[in-house]
């Protein structure tokens, strides 16, 4: 599985049906009384939360690869039938 130089992805970032090209990096200064950095799960719930509390907050998350690129993409909750329990 690759996708535009990216090497390995998961496999949710391979079947999200986005191109995975990068984005354009940021072309000069940009304002935001928070700036979050990272795209994965703790970046965008932070911003989520924030912007709950004080939606007039201005939050910029930056990510330099791609949403979900990282740990958060690779999350793999997987249910396996190795575990031999009962249940009643």
């Amino acid at each position: 599985m690759t996708a535009n130089g990216y090497g390995d992805v998961s496999f949710w970032l391979e079947t999200c049906g986005d191109d995975l090209a990068p984005r354009p990096p940021l072309d000069g200064s940009i304002d935001a009384d928070v700036a979050i950095l990272g795209a994965g799960y703790t970046g965008l719930w932070t911003a989520l939360y924030l912007l709950r509390r004080a939606p007039r907050l201005k939050v910029v998350i930056l990510e330099k690869e791609i949403a979900g690129f990282g740990a958060s993409g690779r999350n793999g909750a997987w249910c396996a039938p190795d575990f031999n329990i009962s249940l009643p």
